[in-house]
């Protein structure tokens, strides 16, 4: 039995010999052979920041319409919601029974007036003949008195003659004076009629469309009551959103925008006309209103999304996997030379699974694809470029980081 072993054993010595040297030559084998590891090429790129906004279209300007002319019940009303208007268009017509009425009467009291100016312009002529025959006679008497051929109390009596035809002359200035004032002021009159009359025609302050209409016909509007109408100024409409205000603090007026709208086929740009000068304290958003370079067709009231571009520049873009966030800091794996190296990084917006590098890696370098904890700083790996994920150019949405994103982005 001892010989059988023997002999086997002397015979299975060559292959134990090969095994045993094939045994000590894998792991060294193994061991010049890197890991492959997938990896992307950091390339600065065009990133647009957007800041997302949801709102609605309203008139940009809206003009409310009362009347002038109150306690007086509406007879017509000429136009209709939705309809456009020209400046100084009637929109509506109230009550004039009354004031016609009073302008029949205004129409007799001044035509009394006028006749009673007529009169007193007579007496006013009288008079001033009497003043300059007693005039005449005064300075006669005057001339002739110191020669005696005048007496004096006929020289007196002239000129007390005289003295009273001035009184008369100038009571009569008076009296014509008085019976011109009484003239004008029915004549005044008469322009507040006819100017009551007048507005009792409701006319468009301004161009634009109309929007509201209260005015029913009977009703008698009142200084109290809503307008009677409410038009959009030349039909201009605008975009407006509340924005949050970490959002808010990023824009400025002349901003661009894109606003899209169901029924439109396609967005509809504008600029960022109007930014509020201050934020709801309950809410901490504030308003913004985007002027639309197009907007016909549009109606106030529509429901909107779009997104204002709050600011270009060019940083690095990189897939989010690549990025590993943990306790409010970053980092990724840049291969270099064959070696991990564990690279803290600063970042910026985020969107569409990508992520913009602020600091930390330059263009041109290899980042690993997924950043995950099987690769450790210093280790030799074998980068292979990815060909189906690669940054390019995008808009990235105003979605910074904050210290609340844990965990490794895959």
């Amino acid at each position: 039995m001892g010989g059988i072993s023997r002999s086997l054993f002397s015979s299975l010595r060559p292959v134990i010999g090969a095994l045993s040297l094939w045994l000590a030559f894998v792991p060294a084998a193994q061991s010049d052979e890197q890991m492959p590891v997938t990896v992307v090429v950091a390339r600065q790129d065009d990133i647009i920041e957007r800041v997302p906004v949801v709102g609605s279209l309203i008139a940009r300007e809206e003009i409310e319409v009362h009347p002038f002319v109150q306690a007086r019940a509406i007879e017509h009303i000429l136009v209709e919601i939705g309809q456009r208007v020209e400046k100084g268009q009637p929109l509506a017509v109230l009550d004039t029974t009354e004031a016609v009425m009073l302008l029949g009467k205004n129409e007799v009291s001044l035509l009394r007036a006028r006749a009673a100016v007529e009169v007193e312009a007579s007496k006013l002529e009288v008079a001033a003949v009497t003043e300059a025959e007693t005039r005449k006679n005064l300075e006669r008497s005057r001339a002739l008195q110191p020669k005696g051929a005048v007496s004096q109390q006929v020289l007196d009596q002239h000129q007390n003659t005289h003295a009273r035809a001035l009184a008369e002359l100038g009571l009569a200035r008076q009296s014509l004076q008085l019976a011109e004032a009484d003239a004008e002021l029915i004549v005044r009159e008469r322009r507040e009629i006819e100017l009551t009359i007048e507005r009792s025609t409701v006319k468009a302050p301004d161009a634009g469309l109309v929007l509201k209409r209260s005015a029913r016909i009977g009703a008698m509007p009142s200084s109290s009551a809503s307008p009677l109408f409410v038009i959009a100024k030349n039909a201009a409409i605008e975009f407006v959103a509340q924005v949050t205000e970490t959002s808010f603090m990023q824009l400025e007026e002349g901003m661009r925008a894109e606003i899209s709208l169901s029924g439109h086929d396609r967005p509809l740009s504008g600029t960022l006309r109007l930014n509020a000068a201050e934020l709801d304290p309950t809410t901490r958003s504030g308003e913004v209103r985007i002027e639309l370079d197009e907007t016909a067709g549009l109606k106030p009231g529509a429901f909107a999304r779009g997104s204002i571009y709050a600011s270009a520049r060019r940083n690095i873009l990189l897939p989010g996997s690549a990025v590993k966030t943990a306790s409010g800091a970053s980092s990724v794996l840049v291969v270099k030379e064959g070696v991990v190296d564990v690279r803290p990084v600063t970042v910026g917006a985020r969107q569409d699974g990508l992520v913009e590098i602020v600091d930390g890696v330059s263009d041109g370098e290899m980042v690993v694809l997924k950043s995950g904890s099987f690769l450790k700083a210093d280790e030799k790996v074998r980068p292979v470029i990815a060909t189906s994920v690669q940054p390019s150019a995008s808009n990235l949405a105003a979605a910074l980081p904050t210290s609340e994103t844990t965990g490794a982005i895959q």
